[in-house]
């Protein structure tokens, strides 16, 4: 097991991305704390099935885009499990809109969330790293939009770079700590934030005409990643982002080659 007795906290880890990583850390021996805002049910869900298969997962609930409620969440997983080792900075929201109708309030919530979220969690637990003095891991889910703009996204693109600057930023920072921080950047994966999309016929078939691998990715896909940059085999690895995006990123222009 990759991960025995480490404690993971991965944020937004009810659903989607989240839980795909959450159930793979606890499978490969972690303790997990499964964070969520809203969907508790969801977070619930998750919790249960690790737990049916022998592993080891708590619940915790904090907005990400509070500062006091972040701080809150560390503390409780630092005081049911003993400290954090690894964070995950999954937790995002979008809400595609074309930029001459997105307003100061959207994007002003998507960088709160998407990019203040991490900031918070990350000082918090890398503060009790630290202390801790023994090390850790700061994983972050940004997204190919970082690298480049999709059409209708100028908030969600925005919040994206900004969290891969922070990632390299943590990196230079951190690693006098021997705290490592890296991040995975995935395109059209099958989640509930897409999924609606996915349904729309047209959508679809040009997702799949434009990936390379031809198919849509899975949260399963970005979960394998993320226990290899959380576990020691990615121990000298840290400043580093990974695409996973099915090969979408190095097509042509107009799509696949024919």
């Amino acid at each position: 097991m990759r991960l025995k007795e480490k404690v993971a906290l991965v944020t937004g880890g009810s659903r989607g991305i989240g839980r795909a990583i959450a159930e793979a850390f606890a499978m490969e021996g972690a303790r997990v704390a499964i964070n969520f805002s809203q969907h508790k049910d969801d977070a619930l869900a998750a919790m249960e099935s690790i737990r049916s298969r022998n592993g080891k997962a708590i619940s915790v609930q904090a907005d990400v885009s509070s500062e006091g409620s972040v701080q809150a969440m560390v503390d409780q997983v630092v005081g049911a499990y003993g400290g954090i080792d690894i964070l995950v900075n999954n937790a995002g929201v979008n809400s595609p809109t074309s930029f001459m109708k997105l307003t100061a309030s959207e994007f002003k919530r998507i960088m709160e969330i998407n990019v203040h979220g991490v900031f918070y969690a990350s000082q918090a637990v890398a503060k009790s790293m630290i202390a801790r003095g023994r090390g850790g891991s700061i994983l972050n889910i940004s997204s190919l939009v970082a690298q480049r703009p999709f059409a209708n996204m100028a908030h969600y693109n925005a919040s994206k770079g900004a969290v891969s600057m922070l990632t390299q930023s943590m990196a230079l920072e951190l690693s006098p700590y021997r705290i490592r921080v890296n991040e995975i950047c995935p395109a059209s994966v099958e989640t509930d934030m897409v999924r609606v999309a996915l349904q729309d016929p047209n959508n679809r078939k040009h997702r799949l005409e434009t990936i390379p691998l031809g198919r849509i990715g899975q949260p399963e896909d970005v979960a394998g990643a993320a226990v290899f940059f959380c576990s020691d085999e990615a121990s000298w690895v840290t400043g580093a982002s990974l695409v996973t995006d099915g090969g979408l990123s190095v097509i042509p222009p107009f799509g696949r080659p024919s």
